[in-house]
């Protein structure tokens, strides 16, 4: 894995424009933490909720910087040598953030994993970069996964040791403590990792396919943590409150590394509770929040139910998509009048968003604009949606990406001047901006093969009174992939695909856009970040997957009550009414903890 991570390195043309630009540096995060700690070492860095213990625990910058050295000098005993990957599967704890910095320190590269994968995909991800150590706790997700990961490492030569915050006996491991957090060991060699090598591997969400490893380095990071976030700047003393997990770009960079540039506190949380969040936000008087759009809805519905006294937010931003007319006023009545979108990605952090001048409703219905330093260039539109493939280019880019399983390279900056296939799909918004038209690999071609507009269809239908929340997923058929609505009904409803292609109908939709066909499900199969996996979706409807939001979850659902090539209903090309070839199939239901 190494060798890949040198064969990742930008080219000297990339690395001199960005930094003629003041994009990247020759400084790194490390040098960030020893300046705040010599000069506000006792500010608050971090403060991180810990729901076991019932408190919230606290590290100023110097005991930040402390803590980094304790780790780095561990992992120099461990025998951590630069260019080795170490993974960690930890909650939103401070040690995860320690433990970031203190691998930097020494030159290794990490991978936080997590909590969501199961053992299966943390085994495959440990072969495939050669991790030597692995970090996990007894608490999350358990003592179970805890053994079951130990059962693993016989088929895992590159890892030399494991080590568990908690009872590591059971596991046989080794204890956090002894081996990595102690003040008696001298500090590590080397000066660590230089700004452009190869920092950190991060997973994408996988919600059209299997998680993709983006590889970072600490000057593509910092391109991400320079540029200001669509929110107000926090008031002096305000933490930011991280809501995205530390596992995930977004909470790599706004709960670790934004701090660190700019000396401002992060607010953490090490599990998720609508309710235990809001108090934390109105105890702290926090800044404004930029979450997904599965969070910031619980959090609006818990504020609704029973009102806490938060901060005045100037506004809130979605990172979404298309968050739907309904979020954003659900948002504006309970946390803030003003609501932004957002929309990134794990390669390459923000890329587009509205502005705090626009209109709160432009939320709903626009990406935005991008955002500074990065270029984008679409290809001709195609398809009924009118949609371009969106290609971009910016300093936060990441140095190249690689198949999960096998480590394979798939895309590599050097080889293309820096431009990477997003996969999205977009079109002009009206306003001078771009409106999300889906992703390509979610486009649905139906029976003229012309691709239905997918996210306008979902749209529409999240207007029925009888739907809390739907997607349009394809699913295969002798005539090519067809549209099945996935519904999560309104309580009490049950609504069918004759009610939904008339209400389409209604609306003056195009009829091959239309559904042909429709299962309801109690909830959608989600990742850590709230957003529907898509693939995990098509495999159920085709009968070849569970209906399981992890790979490893025991839990499976019963297939859908349609064949595997259903014929429920066909949409007929010109015609104005709805048509059903067959009756709508009988909707299983799966398991209440799918």
């Amino acid at each position: 894995m190494p060798e890949l991570f040198d064969a990742m390195r930008p080219l000297p043309a990339t690395a001199a424009r960005y930094r003629e630009r003041e994009w990247w540096r020759d400084r790194t995060f490390l040098d960030d933490l020893r300046d705040a700690a010599e000069q506000v070492p006792d500010r608050p860095a971090l403060i991180n909720w810990r729901t076991a213990e019932g408190r919230a625990v606290t590290l100023t910058f110097a005991e930040l910087a402390d803590r980094v050295e304790r780790y780095a000098a561990g992992l120099d005993g461990l025998g951590v040598r630069p260019g080795e990957v170490v993974a960690f599967q930890l909650p939103d704890w401070w040690e995860a953030a320690a433990l970031t910095l203190a691998c930097w320190r020494v030159g290794a590269v990490t991978m936080p994993l997590s909590l969501r994968f199961g053992r299966r995909e943390v085994g495959r991800m440990l072969a495939a970069t050669g991790a030597v150590l692995l970090v996990t706790t007894d608490r999350h997700p358990g003592p179970e996964h805890i053994e079951a990961l130990a059962r693993l490492a016989d088929d895992l030569p590159a890892l030399r040791h494991r080590a568990v915050i908690g009872d590591a006996s059971a596991a046989g491991a080794l204890d956090f403590g002894s081996c990595l957090d102690t003040a008696s060991r001298t500090a590590p060699r080397g000066t660590g990792l230089t700004p452009d090598e190869a920092a950190t591997v991060l997973f994408t969400s996988g919600t059209s396919g299997s998680a993709t490893a983006v590889v970072h380095s600490l000057n593509t990071l910092y391109a991400g943590v320079r540029r200001p976030l669509p929110i107000p700047p926090l008031l002096p003393g305000q933490p930011f409150p991280l809501l995205t997990p530390l596992s995930h770009g977004a909470g790599l960079r706004n709960g670790l590394l934004r701090p660190l540039v700019h000396r401002t506190t992060a607010l953490y949380s090490d599990e998720w509770d609508a309710g235990r969040w809001l108090d934390l936000l109105g105890s702290y008087r926090a800044g404004a929040l930029i979450a997904p759009p599965a969070m910031l809805e619980s959090l609006a519905t818990e504020q609704a139910r029973r009102p806490r006294d938060l901060p005045a937010w100037e506004a809130v931003a979605a990172m979404a998509a298309s968050p739907s007319r309904e979020l954003v006023d659900l948002l504006r009545r309970t946390l803030s009048d003003r609501v932004v979108n957002a929309l990134g990605s794990t390669e390459s952090g923000g890329i587009l968003s509205t502005a705090l001048t626009d209109p709160p409703e432009r939320a709903a219905r626009s990406v935005g604009r991008p955002m500074p330093g990065i270029e984008l260039r679409m290809a001709p539109a195609t398809g009924a949606d009118h949609a371009s493939p969106v290609d971009l280019r910016g300093p936060s880019t990441c140095l190249g990406t690689f198949d999960r399983d096998t480590g394979r390279l798939l895309w590599r900056a050097a080889d293309h001047d820096g431009w990477f296939p997003t996969g999205d799909l977009m079109r002009p918004d009206g306003e001078g901006g771009l409106r999300y038209a889906g992703r390509a690999s979610d486009r649905i071609s139906g029976t003229t093969q012309l691709m239905i507009p997918v996210v306008d269809v979902e749209t529409e239908l999240r207007e029925h009174p009888a739907i809390d929340d739907v997607v349009l997923v394809g699913y295969p058929t002798e005539h090519g992939d067809l549209p099945c609505a996935v519904v999560v009904p309104a309580a009490g409803c049950s609504p069918g695909l004759a009610e939904l292609r008339t209400w389409l109908a209604g609306r003056g939709m195009t009829d091959w856009y239309w559904p042909t066909r429709v299962e309801t499900v109690p909830r959608f199969p989600r990742n850590e970040l709230g957003k529907v996996r898509k693939n995990v979706l098509r495999a159920w409807l085709s009968g070849a997957g569970p209906l399981s939001a992890d790979d490893d979850d025991p839990t499976t659902a019963a297939a859908p009550a349609a064949p595997a090539v259903p014929t429920t209903s066909t949409a007929r090309a010109g015609s104005t009414t709805p048509t059903a070839s067959a009756p709508s199939a009988a909707s299983a239901r799966p398991p209440e903890d799918a």
